[in-house]
C-alpha cells in the first residue's frame, strides 16, 4: 500500500497574542518564485496589503534544478535559491542558461532549496511547493497553500497595517469562492498541466481548458472592472 501523502501545512495567523501564530513585525517569511502563479498571488496580497516591511521574501530561481546533487538516486528536482551577486545565470535541463534577475536568496534558513524548508520540519515525502509562509520563531511552515497565505495575510495583521484593501471581504466570500473553484483554477491548474504534460496529448488537453478559461476571463472583464464587486479581491 502507498504511503499516505502528509496533510499540507495550513495553519491560520491570528491578531490575538496568545494565538498559536501571532501576528507579529519581523516574525513571518515569504518563500516564492515568479514563475509560479500562485506564488505570485501571495506575493501580490502581501503587497496589496502594504506587507512589504512586516513580511520579509525570499525568490527561487524559476528553472528546476536536482535538489540532492550529490545523490544519483534521487532525481527529484525543484526550486533552487540563488544569489545574482553570485550566481548571474543558472543552466537549464535544455543546456541553455537562464539569468538571475530578480532572485533573493534565503537569509533566514539559508538553504539552497525550497525542499530543505520542509525537510527541515518533517522529512516526509511530499510536494515541495511555492508559496511557503514560515514562522520564523519557530522554526515551522505555516502555509504551503496560497489561498491560506493570502487570507492570513488579509485578516491577522489589519492592527499592525491598515489596510482599505479587502481581498476575501465576507459579504462577497460565496462568490469569490465559486469564481476560484472556476475560472481562476482552471487558468492556473491548466498552465502547471500544461508546463509537466507527460505525452503531447496532455499538453493539448491542458491548453484547450486554458484558453478557454481565458475566453471565459475576457468574456466577463469586457463586462466589468473586477471579477467579483466593486474591488480587487482574490479572485483577480
Amino acid at each position: 500500500m502507498a504511503a499516505t501523502k502528509p496533510t499540507p501545512y495550513n495553519f491560520m495567523i491570528e491578531s490575538n497574542t496568545d494565538a498559536q501564530f501571532p501576528a507579529e513585525k519581523g516574525r513571518y517569511h515569504l518563500y516564492v518564485t515568479y514563475s509560479c502563479p500562485f506564488a505570485c498571488r501571495a506575493l501580490s496580497a502581501r503587497n496589496l496589503l502594504g506587507l512589504e516591511d512586516v513580511i520579509g521574501i525570499s525568490v527561487a530561481h524559476p528553472i528546476f534544478q536536482k535538489t540532492k546533487p550529490n545523490d544519483l538516486s534521487d532525481e527529484h528536482k525543484g526550486w533552487t535559491f540563488v544569489d545574482p551577486a553570485t550566481s548571474s545565470t543558472m543552466a537549464g535541463a535544455n543546456g541553455k542558461t537562464y539569468p538571475s534577475d530578480g532572485c533573493v536568496p534565503d537569509t533566514v534558513n539559508n538553504v539552497k532549496y525550497v525542499r530543505d524548508l520542509y525537510e527541515k520540519v518533517d522529512l516526509a515525502p511530499r510536494t515541495f511547493s511555492v508559496p511557503v509562509l514560515w514562522d520564523k520563531k519557530k522554526g515551522t511552515i505555516v502555509s504551503e497553500e496560497s489561498t491560506g497565505i493570502l487570507r492570513n495575510l488579509d485578516s491577522a495583521f489589519r492592527e499592525l497595517v491598515p489596510s482599505d484593501v479587502h481581498l476575501y471581504p465576507e459579504e462577497l466570500r460565496a462568490e469569490i469562492d465559486t469564481v476560484n473553484d472556476g475560472i481562476v483554477s482552471q487558468i492556473g491548474l491548466g498552465l502547471f498541466k500544461k508546463m509537466y504534460a507527460p505525452t503531447p496529448g496532455a499538453t493539448t488537453e491542458a491548453e484547450v481548458k486554458i484558453y478557454d478559461g481565458l475566453s471565459q476571463l475576457d468574456d466577463l472583464l469586457g463586462r466589468k472592472r473586477y471579477l467579483v464587486g466593486n474591488g480587487v479581491t482574490e479572485a483577480d
